[in-house]
């Protein structure tokens, strides 16, 4: 069904992808996101190696409605722009953010941690792990 509706959307004809961008226009200026494009079908996956039987041996995917999901890059695209020329995101935010991944972090802190020892300085961090920290968060 999914992927049915994704190859529709990419052969609409004109009049279908003005009303889904009225739409589209319709959120941005409302401030209104439909509450069904929140919704996800949630499948999981086997890891490999791993017991079918013991629920740590499950990946879960979220999936989100097709229309969501290309909205989501569009806004993406607009805003991306805009948070970068006005640098509302600080340098030190790596999360969801083009060529800031997890290990140019580890890099960034080990350099921070090599200058002040090579300057005799304090050097303090904090690291918290929070695996999992959401499966134990009551959800209504």
């Amino acid at each position: 069904m999914i992927s049915l509706l994704g190859k529709s959307l990419k052969i609409l004809p004109e009049v279908g992808l003005s009303a889904i961008t009225y739409i589209y226009d319709s959120i941005l200026r409302t401030g209104y996101f439909p509450g069904l494009w929140k919704v996800s079908q949630i499948i999981t996956i086997l890891k490999p190696g791993k017991p079918a039987e013991d629920v740590k041996s499950c990946r879960p995917i979220s999936l989100l409605p097709i229309l969501s999901k290309v909205f989501e890059k569009l806004f993406i695209t607009r805003i991306q722009p805009i948070l970068q020329s006005t640098q509302i995101i600080t340098d030190h935010q790596f999360g969801f953010r083009r060529k800031h991944s997890t290990i140019e972090q580890v890099h960034r802190i080990a350099n921070v941690i090599h200058r002040a020892t090579e300057n005799k300085q304090y050097c303090t961090a904090a690291f918290l792990d929070i695996s999992q920290a959401f499966d134990k968060v009551w959800h209504e």
